[in-house]
């Protein structure tokens, strides 16, 4: 049964990378059993036909073996009133907040996951700034998101700074930033500036997204 939860953003550019598992595995804590919305399997086929990476073929295969083994999660009528109340909440401030990810934090909720894993780092801002709905206690939400960025860092930790950077800077069509952060068009700057550049990221988002980013 899943304990924690990882959003489309991040499924998709783990298998575009080819190092999906590892980024998983790589969680402080773990390891934990992922779950992803069900609409997945949808959203995500079209997205990697719409913008394959280099070693598409791969990440094809990999796509269909993360939708085998991790968990589908569908929501609860519960779940999805939940969730329908928070992207109400989040229209009426004018912030980005999408049905995903509005579901996530509803299942995260109720089913008391672990954290969610997110690239949508507007949606960790929006949720730290809108009211929430009386269903969900903002306390627990406290440390309980992962971004992408945090995740890189921590499969840099897993794997070494080369590694996740040659997987990075082959792709470089995958993640803007990470290929900035990464300095995939100067191969003379070092190691130190990439872990410069993913820490520079996190603490922004940490400045507007309070204290719902984990430690």
């Amino acid at each position: 049964m899943a304990d924690a939860a990882v959003d489309n953003d991040v499924i998709l550019k783990g298998v575009s990378y080819g190092f999906l598992n590892e980024l998983l595995g790589a969680i402080p804590g773990g390891p934990y059993a992922h779950g992803i919305l069900g609409t997945a399997k949808y959203v995500l086929r079209k997205a990697l036909r719409k913008r394959p990476p280099q070693r598409v073929i791969a990440a094809t295969h990999e796509l269909e073996a993360v939708f085998a083994s991790l968990e589908i999660l569908e929501p609860t009528e519960q779940e999805t009133a939940l969730a329908a109340q928070l992207e109400f909440e989040a229209q009426q401030q004018a912030v980005p907040m999408h049905v995903g990810e509005c579901q996530l934090v509803a299942m995260f909720v109720s089913r008391g996951f672990h954290h969610v894993l997110t690239g949508d780092r507007k949606a960790i801002a929006a949720l730290a700034s809108i009211a929430l709905p009386a269903g969900i206690d903002r306390a627990k939400l406290t440390a309980r998101f992962i971004c992408f960025e945090q995740a890189i860092r921590h499969l840099v930790d897993a794997l070494g700074a080369t590694t996740v950077k040659d997987a990075i800077c082959a792709e470089r069509g995958v993640d803007v930033a990470m290929r900035v952060c990464f300095s995939c068009a100067s191969p003379e700057v070092g190691e130190a500036s990439w872990l410069s550049g993913l820490d520079s990221h996190i603490a922004d988002l940490r400045v507007v997204s309070g204290d719902l980013l984990a430690i």
